[in-house]
């Protein structure tokens, strides 16, 4: 939902088509209440929405056992953490997951998805991505109980139980949040390797005859997408919310400004800058290829006119969506065989840094001079620990490095001392 101020709410809705009455107030009293962003809010209603899943999936009257000061047997808690740790495609169909951001709600056949969980092998999401869901489904369930306590008086029976019941399923779900991975950081995200990259920025050239798009706009403008993304380390919603009056070519930069719940920008779910607003210099590259979208590109599509976002859809000149977004990485990989099947924009992000780990240990800067060069650059704060994420490729690299040179000279001594 999008007020007339701009502000974005997303809404759990029920199979009614209507808002989901309970999901809707904690929503608006313990989460927009404290300033919590859009997409804050539909991650947490994301969560709950599985619990509505998991209870028409085990026909558990919610209601009517709140009521009797019931909540969830130990069983019914284990299932739950269980269905938490499948991928969402396996839970909601694709059908209703168009808007990422946005949460449509349990508009599904129960019947398909009990025959869909049943049928798939186990193949689970991120023990981080489970623990978040659970955390969102404790604290609504939380919440509930909390709301039935203080209907009735101390002391009341009723009050006794469903606190009791409460403290019981909240303690459940707490003990089985996953803590992590036991395989530390093996098999997570790093940045694209060099031929990765390589043949990415040769697929996506204009001129490419293995480009996968066919009209001259979604040609050029794609093109620029990755590359703003490969030279900057931008994230979607950055990108996306980038307006022509952003980018100063005179001085050569843009603006990566915070803009939530702007009332100009059409789109439902509107991309957010999540991070600090910063100015970033831009190469001449990026300059060229930019004024040259804006001037024979985005200017030839006459609706365009009405807004000032540089991105734009190529068939309606509106400003481009986050599943249009999103498609263009989804044809890539379908249509281009070379490259990595974990290609997604978040990975240029990841290439970014490592690149930019190079380029200071090139310059032989100083630890704390690059950690602050670089929390600025990704709108991070001076303190934050985000590095760590987005460097794994180069600290793997420079450990090997090390481990061989280590190596090498204690094989050269254990000879010499033979």
């Amino acid at each position: 939902m999008v007020a007339a101020n701009g502000e974005r709410l997303p809404i759990l809705l029920g199979s009614d088509g209507l808002p989901l009455f309970e999901p809707t107030l904690f929503a608006l009293t313990e989460i927009r209440a404290k300033n919590r962003a859009a997409n804050t809010i539909g991650n947490s209603l994301r969560g709950i929405l599985v619990f509505y899943l998991f209870l028409d999936l085990n026909s558990i009257d919610l209601r009517g056992r709140l009521s009797e000061g019931q909540l969830l047997s130990m069983g019914e808690v284990e299932a739950l953490v269980r269905l938490c740790r499948l991928p969402i495609e396996n839970i909601v169909p694709a059908s209703i997951q168009d808007e990422t951001t946005s949460v449509t709600g349990p508009v599904v056949s129960m019947e398909k998805f009990r025959q869909r969980v049943a049928s798939e092998v186990a193949r689970e999401i991120a023990p981080t991505f489970a623990a978040t869901r659970l955390r969102c489904i404790r604290d609504y369930l939380k919440w509930l109980v909390s709301d039935r306590s203080s209907r009735v008086g101390i002391g009341s029976e009723y009050r006794t139980a469903i606190e009791a019941t409460g403290r019981f399923v909240v303690g459940a779900i707490d003990a089985r949040i996953p803590a992590g991975d036991s395989r530390g950081n093996l098999g997570e995200r790093e940045g694209l390797a060099p031929d990765s990259v390589r043949e990415l920025l040769r697929v996506i050239d204009p001129d490419s005859p293995d480009n996968p798009w066919q009209d001259e706009h979604s040609r050029f403008r794609n093109e620029l997408i990755i590359l703003w993304l490969y030279y900057l380390g931008m994230r979607r919603g950055e990108l996306l919310g980038v307006r022509i009056s952003d980018i100063d070519f005179r001085k050569g930069s843009v603006i990566v400004a915070r803009r939530a719940d702007d009332p100009t920008d059409p789109r439902r779910v509107q991309p957010n800058v999540k991070t600090r607003a910063r100015e970033i210099p831009l190469s001449q590259l990026l300059q060229d290829k930019t004024s040259a979208y804006v001037i024979k590109y985005r200017s030839a599509l006459p609706t365009a006119r009405k807004h000032r976002f540089l991105f734009i859809a190529s068939d309606s000149g509106a400003p481009l969506s986050i599943p249009s977004f999103a498609k263009i990485f989804n044809v890539l990989r379908a249509k281009s065989p070379g490259l990595p099947r974990n290609l997604f924009a978040h990975l240029l992000r990841h290439t970014w840094n490592d690149r930019f780990s190079e380029e200071m240990d090139k310059r032989g800067v100083s630890e704390e001079t690059e950690k602050k060069t670089r929390s600025y650059l990704m709108g991070w704060s001076e303190t934050s620990g985000s590095a760590a994420t987005y460097t794994r490729r180069h600290v793997r690299k420079k450990a090997q490095e090390a481990s061989l040179s280590m190596q090498g000279r204690m094989a050269g001594t254990d000879v010499s001392n033979e």
